[in-house]
């Protein structure tokens, strides 16, 4: 049976660590349960936390806050799945799963391709070469679309992500006005109130993956 180690405590990791066990899972559904525990000390099984917490260099990053550098160091059994700063490793591990075959072409479940298969070695370090990777909401959104753009950041290595206007609320209309096709979908009311919650919600979310978050407007 696999086991997942949290060697740093941070939110993002505890993320990280539910990420690699639901996608292993996935990938091989007769594999059994993986268990999840914060165990420093621990030598065997996948092992997530911060680079600095293994000894591992992270010179290269001008400020780790900033920079993400992604480290994984695996074999068929687990090995090490870490980052410079907590974002970083959930990053190491969507590029650890990417490197076994998961593929995220766009947000939502159905943007998802999970091949079934055997975990395989990968052994990887990177420090991409842009600081700032990420994307604004712009356009016509609803809330459920904006959930799943930022669920879909980080799995494709993106860093940030900006919401505009303290109260967005321009966006959301021309989602849920259902302009040009209120014969099919009757407008949905909305109030700057509701667009307020809804900024909150994606405000969790983004800083439940550490994703840096940019607000209001550019500058």
């Amino acid at each position: 049976m696999l086991t997942i180690n949290k060697i740093s405590l941070a939110s993002p990791i505890d993320y990280a660590a539910e990420e690699l066990k639901k996608y292993l899972r996935m990938m091989m559904p007769e594999g059994g349960d993986i268990s999840i525990s914060y165990n420093p000390e621990a030598e065997g099984g996948f092992r997530l936390g911060l680079m600095q917490d293994f000894g591992l260099d992270v010179s290269d990053a001008e400020n780790t806050e900033l920079d993400d550098i992604l480290y994984i160091d695996c074999d068929e059994c687990g090995g090490i799945i870490a980052g410079d700063n907590p974002r970083s490793v959930l990053l190491s591990v969507y590029e650890y799963l990417r490197q076994n075959g998961c593929r995220w072409l766009y947000p939502g479940v159905d943007g998802e391709y999970i091949p079934m298969k055997d975990i395989v070695p990968v052994k990887y370090r990177h420090k991409p070469s842009c600081r700032y990777r990420g994307q604004c909401n712009e356009g016509a959104e609803s809330q459920q679309c904006m959930l799943e753009t930022i669920e879909f950041t980080p799995k494709v290595g993106m860093n940030v992500y900006m919401l505009e206007f303290r109260i967005p609320r321009d966006y959301y209309e021309k989602y849920y006005n259902h302009s040009k096709n209120e014969e099919a979908r009757p407008p949905e009311p909305i109030t700057d109130e509701q667009v307020l919650q809804w900024k909150r919600q994606c405000e969790a979310e983004i800083a439940k993956r550490g994703l840096q978050f940019h607000d209001i407007g550019h500058g």
